[in-house]
Protein backbone atom coordinates (compact mmCIF):
# COMPACT_ATOMS: atom_id res chain seq x y z
CA UNK A 1 0.00 0.00 0.00
CA UNK A 2 2.78 2.25 0.90
CA UNK A 3 4.32 1.64 -2.12
CA UNK A 4 1.45 2.70 -4.61
CA UNK A 5 0.68 5.61 -2.51
CA UNK A 6 4.52 6.51 -3.02
CA UNK A 7 4.09 5.65 -6.62
CA UNK A 8 0.78 7.70 -7.30
CA UNK A 9 2.95 10.73 -5.16
CA UNK A 10 5.67 10.54 -7.82
CA UNK A 11 3.14 10.36 -10.83
CA UNK A 12 1.68 13.62 -9.32
CA UNK A 13 5.01 15.45 -9.62
CA UNK A 14 6.00 14.29 -12.65
CA UNK A 15 2.68 15.45 -14.40
CA UNK A 16 3.25 19.14 -13.73
CA UNK A 17 7.26 18.41 -14.67
CA UNK A 18 6.17 16.64 -18.35
CA UNK A 19 3.44 19.50 -18.89
CA UNK A 20 6.40 22.11 -18.17
CA UNK A 21 8.57 20.30 -20.41
CA UNK A 22 6.19 20.49 -23.40
CA UNK A 23 5.61 24.12 -23.28
CA UNK A 24 9.01 25.33 -23.33
CA UNK A 25 9.86 24.20 -26.53
CA UNK A 26 6.99 26.00 -28.04
CA UNK A 27 8.01 28.93 -25.99
CA UNK A 28 11.67 28.86 -27.35
CA UNK A 29 10.78 28.33 -31.10
CA UNK A 30 8.21 31.91 -31.01
CA UNK A 31 11.01 34.43 -32.99
CA UNK A 32 10.75 38.07 -31.85
CA UNK A 33 10.53 40.35 -34.51
CA UNK A 34 12.33 43.68 -33.94
CA UNK A 35 11.29 46.86 -35.94
CA UNK A 36 13.88 48.50 -37.03
CA UNK A 37 13.94 52.55 -36.07
CA UNK A 38 13.20 54.71 -39.34
CA UNK A 39 16.58 56.73 -40.04
CA UNK A 40 15.47 59.74 -41.90
CA UNK A 41 18.15 61.21 -44.41
CA UNK A 42 19.03 65.08 -43.71
CA UNK A 43 18.49 66.70 -47.61
CA UNK A 44 20.66 69.15 -47.58
CA UNK A 45 19.13 71.85 -50.23
CA UNK A 46 21.73 74.52 -51.97
CA UNK A 47 20.21 77.69 -53.76
CA UNK A 48 20.46 78.08 -56.86
CA UNK A 49 23.20 79.37 -58.97
CA UNK A 50 21.95 83.18 -59.61
CA UNK A 51 21.11 83.71 -63.17
CA UNK A 52 22.99 86.91 -65.35
CA UNK A 53 21.48 89.93 -64.84
CA UNK A 54 19.83 90.53 -68.12
CA UNK A 55 20.77 87.78 -70.78
CA UNK A 56 21.03 88.93 -74.24
CA UNK A 57 17.89 88.41 -75.31
CA UNK A 58 16.21 90.56 -72.53
CA UNK A 59 18.80 93.64 -72.93
CA UNK A 60 15.71 96.20 -74.80
CA UNK A 61 13.93 95.23 -71.09
CA UNK A 62 17.41 96.07 -69.71
CA UNK A 63 17.09 100.25 -69.31
CA UNK A 64 13.53 100.93 -67.45
CA UNK A 65 11.20 102.24 -70.26
CA UNK A 66 14.28 102.85 -72.45
CA UNK A 67 13.39 100.63 -75.08
CA UNK A 68 14.49 101.63 -78.57
CA UNK A 69 12.20 102.73 -80.56
CA UNK A 70 11.37 100.77 -84.43
CA UNK A 71 11.77 104.30 -85.98
CA UNK A 72 14.06 106.99 -86.45
CA UNK A 73 12.90 110.37 -85.41
CA UNK A 74 13.85 113.52 -83.79
CA UNK A 75 12.29 113.62 -80.99
CA UNK A 76 14.54 110.94 -78.89
CA UNK A 77 14.43 107.67 -80.24
CA UNK A 78 15.03 106.06 -77.33
CA UNK A 79 12.74 106.68 -74.38
CA UNK A 80 14.55 107.92 -71.58
CA UNK A 81 14.82 105.40 -68.40
CA UNK A 82 12.31 107.08 -65.85
CA UNK A 83 12.43 105.70 -62.37
CA UNK A 84 9.94 104.31 -60.84
CA UNK A 85 7.51 105.13 -63.64
CA UNK A 86 4.72 102.95 -64.23
CA UNK A 87 4.91 100.68 -67.52
CA UNK A 88 2.85 101.76 -70.08
CA UNK A 89 1.42 99.33 -72.49
CA UNK A 90 2.26 99.20 -75.94
CA UNK A 91 0.69 101.53 -78.54
CA UNK A 92 -0.26 104.08 -76.14
CA UNK A 93 0.64 107.77 -76.30
CA UNK A 94 3.67 109.09 -74.13
CA UNK A 95 3.73 113.00 -73.31
CA UNK A 96 6.86 115.39 -72.50
CA UNK A 97 6.71 118.53 -71.05
CA UNK A 98 9.28 121.14 -70.86
CA UNK A 99 9.85 123.56 -69.42
CA UNK A 100 13.29 126.45 -68.88
CA UNK A 101 13.48 130.31 -67.56
CA UNK A 102 16.55 132.12 -67.75
CA UNK A 103 16.53 135.77 -65.79
CA UNK A 104 19.70 138.31 -65.15
CA UNK A 105 19.75 141.71 -63.30
CA UNK A 106 22.25 144.66 -63.02
CA UNK A 107 24.05 145.59 -65.77
CA UNK A 108 21.53 144.06 -68.26
CA UNK A 109 18.08 142.98 -67.40
CA UNK A 110 17.22 139.52 -69.42
CA UNK A 111 14.48 137.64 -69.43
CA UNK A 112 13.77 134.55 -71.25
CA UNK A 113 11.63 131.64 -71.55
CA UNK A 114 11.11 128.32 -73.17
CA UNK A 115 8.71 126.00 -72.92
CA UNK A 116 7.10 122.93 -76.11
CA UNK A 117 4.76 119.87 -75.76
CA UNK A 118 5.79 116.95 -77.60
CA UNK A 119 3.11 113.60 -77.87
CA UNK A 120 4.47 110.05 -79.56
CA UNK A 121 2.33 106.86 -80.30
CA UNK A 122 4.02 103.65 -81.60
CA UNK A 123 2.87 100.62 -82.67
CA UNK A 124 4.28 97.66 -84.27
CA UNK A 125 4.06 99.40 -87.98
CA UNK A 126 3.48 102.80 -86.95
CA UNK A 127 4.89 105.89 -85.36
CA UNK A 128 3.08 109.36 -84.90
CA UNK A 129 4.84 112.39 -83.32
CA UNK A 130 3.30 115.82 -82.47
CA UNK A 131 5.38 118.80 -80.97
CA UNK A 132 4.69 122.31 -79.83
CA UNK A 133 7.11 124.36 -79.09
CA UNK A 134 8.01 128.11 -78.55
CA UNK A 135 10.70 130.84 -76.75
CA UNK A 136 10.32 134.54 -75.95
CA UNK A 137 13.00 136.71 -74.55
CA UNK A 138 13.78 140.48 -73.86
CA UNK A 139 16.69 142.21 -72.84
CA UNK A 140 17.08 145.65 -71.64
CA UNK A 141 13.22 145.83 -71.85
CA UNK A 142 13.94 144.89 -75.68
CA UNK A 143 12.43 141.92 -77.05
CA UNK A 144 15.46 139.92 -78.91
CA UNK A 145 13.95 136.54 -78.76
CA UNK A 146 10.14 135.35 -80.40
CA UNK A 147 10.19 131.96 -82.07
CA UNK A 148 7.58 129.50 -81.83
CA UNK A 149 7.08 126.20 -84.20
CA UNK A 150 4.55 123.25 -84.69
CA UNK A 151 5.75 119.90 -85.99
CA UNK A 152 3.87 116.49 -86.93
CA UNK A 153 5.77 113.29 -88.42
CA UNK A 154 4.07 109.69 -89.11
CA UNK A 155 6.58 107.06 -90.28
CA UNK A 156 5.81 103.43 -91.43
CA UNK A 157 8.06 100.50 -91.37
CA UNK A 158 8.95 98.97 -94.46
CA UNK A 159 11.10 96.40 -93.39
CA UNK A 160 13.56 95.45 -90.46
CA UNK A 161 15.69 98.78 -91.15
CA UNK A 162 13.68 100.88 -93.93
CA UNK A 163 10.58 103.10 -93.12
CA UNK A 164 8.48 105.96 -95.02
CA UNK A 165 8.33 109.08 -93.21
CA UNK A 166 5.76 112.16 -93.76
CA UNK A 167 6.38 115.27 -92.03
CA UNK A 168 4.74 118.35 -91.96
CA UNK A 169 6.09 121.55 -89.93
CA UNK A 170 5.47 125.16 -89.34
CA UNK A 171 7.39 127.86 -87.74
CA UNK A 172 7.51 131.72 -86.65
CA UNK A 173 10.51 133.50 -86.25
CA UNK A 174 9.47 137.57 -85.21
CA UNK A 175 13.17 138.19 -84.99
CA UNK A 176 14.67 137.20 -88.30
CA UNK A 177 10.86 138.79 -90.01
CA UNK A 178 9.89 135.18 -90.98
CA UNK A 179 5.89 135.45 -90.54
CA UNK A 180 5.42 131.80 -91.24
CA UNK A 181 7.35 129.28 -92.61
CA UNK A 182 5.54 125.90 -93.48
CA UNK A 183 6.96 122.88 -95.32
CA UNK A 184 5.88 119.72 -95.87
CA UNK A 185 8.01 116.38 -97.09
CA UNK A 186 7.87 112.69 -97.95
CA UNK A 187 10.71 110.33 -97.29
CA UNK A 188 12.65 107.00 -97.32
CA UNK A 189 14.25 106.37 -94.07
CA UNK A 190 17.26 104.11 -93.59
CA UNK A 191 18.51 102.55 -90.01
CA UNK A 192 22.62 102.68 -90.71
CA UNK A 193 22.94 101.77 -86.77
CA UNK A 194 20.54 100.41 -84.59
CA UNK A 195 21.92 99.01 -81.25
CA UNK A 196 20.48 99.15 -77.51
CA UNK A 197 22.67 102.05 -76.97
CA UNK A 198 22.79 103.37 -80.81
CA UNK A 199 20.76 104.48 -83.39
CA UNK A 200 22.10 106.68 -86.03
CA UNK A 201 19.26 106.80 -89.31
CA UNK A 202 19.37 108.96 -92.49
CA UNK A 203 16.63 110.42 -94.71
CA UNK A 204 15.92 112.23 -98.05
CA UNK A 205 12.81 112.66 -100.12
CA UNK A 206 11.04 115.60 -101.93
CA UNK A 207 9.23 118.45 -100.09
CA UNK A 208 7.54 121.67 -100.95
CA UNK A 209 7.87 125.02 -99.11
CA UNK A 210 6.07 127.97 -98.83
CA UNK A 211 6.99 131.13 -95.97
CA UNK A 212 6.23 134.63 -95.72
CA UNK A 213 9.51 136.58 -95.14
CA UNK A 214 10.12 140.33 -95.05
CA UNK A 215 6.96 140.77 -95.93
CA UNK A 216 7.00 139.04 -99.20
CA UNK A 217 5.34 135.36 -99.97
CA UNK A 218 7.39 132.54 -102.10
CA UNK A 219 6.63 128.73 -102.41
CA UNK A 220 9.41 126.50 -103.92
CA UNK A 221 9.88 122.91 -104.66
CA UNK A 222 12.48 121.23 -102.43
CA UNK A 223 14.90 118.46 -101.75
CA UNK A 224 15.60 117.11 -97.83
CA UNK A 225 18.07 115.12 -96.84
CA UNK A 226 18.33 114.59 -92.83
CA UNK A 227 20.21 112.51 -90.42
CA UNK A 228 19.49 111.91 -86.62
CA UNK A 229 21.77 110.01 -84.26
CA UNK A 230 21.03 109.01 -80.33
CA UNK A 231 23.67 107.78 -78.20
CA UNK A 232 22.35 106.34 -74.39
CA UNK A 233 25.73 106.44 -72.75
CA UNK A 234 24.45 105.35 -68.97
CA UNK A 235 21.12 104.08 -67.85
CA UNK A 236 19.94 107.71 -67.02
CA UNK A 237 21.93 109.82 -69.67
CA UNK A 238 21.44 110.34 -73.03
CA UNK A 239 23.38 112.79 -76.16
CA UNK A 240 21.76 113.34 -79.19
CA UNK A 241 22.29 115.11 -82.32
CA UNK A 242 20.10 115.92 -85.83
CA UNK A 243 21.20 117.86 -89.09
CA UNK A 244 18.27 118.77 -92.01
CA UNK A 245 18.78 120.35 -95.19
CA UNK A 246 16.31 121.85 -97.22
CA UNK A 247 17.10 123.27 -100.65
CA UNK A 248 15.19 124.73 -103.91
CA UNK A 249 15.65 121.92 -106.53
CA UNK A 250 15.23 124.97 -109.22
CA UNK A 251 17.65 127.20 -107.38
CA UNK A 252 20.66 125.82 -105.32
CA UNK A 253 21.35 129.00 -103.99
CA UNK A 254 18.12 128.86 -101.63
CA UNK A 255 18.43 126.86 -98.77
CA UNK A 256 18.36 126.39 -94.84
CA UNK A 257 20.06 123.78 -92.42
CA UNK A 258 18.60 122.98 -89.19
CA UNK A 259 21.09 121.37 -86.46
CA UNK A 260 20.50 120.09 -83.21
CA UNK A 261 23.17 118.77 -80.28
CA UNK A 262 21.88 117.97 -76.78
CA UNK A 263 21.95 115.94 -73.85
CA UNK A 264 19.49 115.13 -71.35
CA UNK A 265 19.76 113.27 -67.87
CA UNK A 266 17.07 111.52 -65.66
CA UNK A 267 17.07 113.09 -62.11
CA UNK A 268 13.88 111.78 -59.68
CA UNK A 269 11.15 109.60 -60.71
CA UNK A 270 9.82 110.90 -63.94
CA UNK A 271 11.90 114.17 -63.85
CA UNK A 272 14.80 114.60 -66.54
CA UNK A 273 17.27 117.84 -67.28
CA UNK A 274 18.04 119.05 -70.64
CA UNK A 275 20.63 121.06 -72.33
CA UNK A 276 20.31 121.91 -76.45
CA UNK A 277 22.15 123.83 -78.80
CA UNK A 278 20.15 124.62 -81.78
CA UNK A 279 21.91 126.48 -84.97
CA UNK A 280 19.40 127.12 -88.01
CA UNK A 281 20.69 128.95 -91.06
CA UNK A 282 18.29 130.60 -93.62
CA UNK A 283 21.23 131.45 -96.99
CA UNK A 284 18.27 133.69 -97.97
CA UNK A 285 17.81 136.31 -95.26
CA UNK A 286 15.02 139.04 -94.78
CA UNK A 287 16.74 142.33 -95.35
CA UNK A 288 19.04 143.86 -92.67
CA UNK A 289 18.93 140.25 -91.32
CA UNK A 290 21.54 137.11 -90.67
CA UNK A 291 21.37 133.99 -92.15
CA UNK A 292 22.39 132.55 -88.85
CA UNK A 293 20.96 132.06 -85.46
CA UNK A 294 22.51 129.80 -82.78
CA UNK A 295 20.22 129.62 -79.63
CA UNK A 296 20.93 127.24 -76.05
CA UNK A 297 18.11 125.84 -74.19
CA UNK A 298 18.16 124.44 -70.21
CA UNK A 299 15.22 123.12 -69.10
CA UNK A 300 13.03 120.71 -67.20
CA UNK A 301 11.41 117.77 -68.38
CA UNK A 302 8.19 116.54 -67.18
CA UNK A 303 7.14 112.68 -68.31
CA UNK A 304 3.39 111.39 -68.27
Amino acid sequence: MKNLIMIAACLGLLGPLMAGAQEVPAATNELLVEEEPLVIEEVITRPPDPLPTHRGSDMPDAFKGADPSRFGVSGRVHKMPAKKSKKREKGCWRGKLDLGLNTASGNSDILRYNGSLTGSKETEENYYFLEAAGRYGESDNEKDTEHATGEVKYHHRLSERMYSAVDGNVMHDGIADVSYRARGSLSLGRKLIWTDRTVLTLEAGPGYVEERKGGEETGFVAGRIAQYMEILLTDSLQVWQSVEYFADITDSAVYFINAEAGLETVLIANLSLRFTVEDRYDSNPAEDKKSNDLVTTTAFVWNF
